[in-house]
């Protein structure tokens, strides 16, 4: 009889399982995601991933939703250190292309392939909390007078060009001597300058 795990033991597992299958998804297509591959990478039995999950698309669901508040989390914590708007702001990029590129294979899952989940209460969950967090840091500046911009239009251009710029990086198209942060560092103050406020003519 297997041996009963702990509540620790038991989520640590679930993200093995849902790490597996989300680099299955992204490097070999949704058709790679069976649960007797998953087990194979992971070196269990066949129908050890049975007990965590009820199928496969229950497992892709719970990466994005995992993912999703993870990425929330890093975007918020960076948001909450010292510093004005602008400076803010470069934290809340260098946590997203952190996050992108220690957990690759499910910021792909999440971003580059088409939503399935979205009947699902705790992924609608963490996709609000992530559209939040993607326009928080436009809000910030906006309420210092930095730039005047719709928050929620200005938010989606930066991380249009933030994603545009990870993934390029990812697929090592960028110019030499660019990574992600530095070509967006570039684009972004294309964008706040155009969103500065101007002055009163009258």
């Amino acid at each position: 009889m297997p041996k009963a795990l702990r509540d620790d033991e038991t989520e640590a597992f679930r993200a093995r399982i849902g790490e597996a299958a989300a680099r299955l998804y992204v490097e070999e297509g949704p058709a790679a995601v069976t649960m007797r591959r998953i087990a194979a990478e992971l070196g269990c039995g066949t129908m050890t991933p049975y007990r965590y999950f009820a199928n496969k698309d229950d497992i892709i669901t719970a990466v994005r939703t995992r993912g999703l508040h993870e990425f929330s989390a890093a975007l918020e914590q960076a948001l909450a250190s010292p510093g004005d708007g602008r400076m803010r702001s470069r934290a809340v990029r260098d946590a997203y292309i952190a996050f992108a590129r220690a957990h690759t294979a499910t910021y792909r899952l999440m971003f580059e392939f088409p939503e399935q989940n979205r009947d699902n209460p705790a992924y609608r969950e963490a996709h609000e909390r992530m559209w939040q967090t993607i326009a928080a840091h436009v809000d910030v500046m906006i309420a210092e007078g930095v730039v005047k911009a719709d928050a929620v239009i200005l938010g989606h251009q930066i991380w249009a060009a933030l994603h545009g710029a990870v993934m390029l990086e990812i697929a090592g198209l960028l110019p030499p001597g660019y990574d992600a942060a530095s070509l967006h560092t570039r684009t972004a103050g294309t964008l706040f300058d155009a969103a500065h406020p101007k002055p009163d003519r009258h």
